[in-house]
């Protein structure tokens, strides 16, 4: 599905967790977030000015691969990491 200048929308990954992904195009670059829906909530925010925005929204659900990956292998209740950001 080709994406807005501002989308957001939730999906459900074969795991069962929902995951809120949210896009906006800014002025240079883009910025993406991804939410995992649960009571241990993360957020992952990557923000980019040097590679052109993303057609579609499987562009960006593939740009948080790497950070769903790990987030099956983490735990922890640290305030510190429930926010996490990359460029």
């Amino acid at each position: 599905m080709p994406v807005q200048e501002y989308d957001e929308w939730i999906k459900q990954l074969s795991n069962g967790k929902k995951v809120r992904y949210s896009y906006q195009l800014l002025i240079a670059g883009f910025s993406a977030s991804m939410e995992i829906l649960a009571l241990d909530a993360m957020i992952y925010t990557h923000t980019h000015t040097d590679l052109p925005p993303p057609a579609n929204r499987e562009q960006i659900e593939a740009e948080f691969a790497d950070d769903l990956s790990k987030t099956e292998h983490q735990r922890g209740d640290d305030a510190l990491g429930r926010y996490r950001s990359a460029s």
